[in-house]
């Protein structure tokens, strides 16, 4: 503290360091547990919560459009 403690004085200039040190802490952290917590294998249930959650959001499809997919695919280029 070359030029001493500012307007808010000592206890507040610590005070402003320390909140922003454990806010930058509990960041990473927080990065650190997702990663670490990230995992492929998913459980019986994550598996259902998943489907549930795709068959919610699933648009209908056309016969049409799955036709001409297919015949896409068959062609070749």
């Amino acid at each position: 503290m070359k030029f001493g403690p500012g307007p808010r004085g000592y206890l507040g200039t610590i005070g402003q360091y320390a909140l922003g040190s454990g806010a930058s802490f509990g960041f990473f952290m927080m990065i650190g547990s997702c990663i670490r917590t990230d995992d492929s294998v998913l459980s019986a249930e994550d598996r259902a919560t998943l489907r549930a959650g795709m068959e919610r959001w699933r648009v209908p499809v056309s016969p049409m459009a799955y036709y001409f997919a297919q015949n896409a695919k068959a062609q070749p280029k």
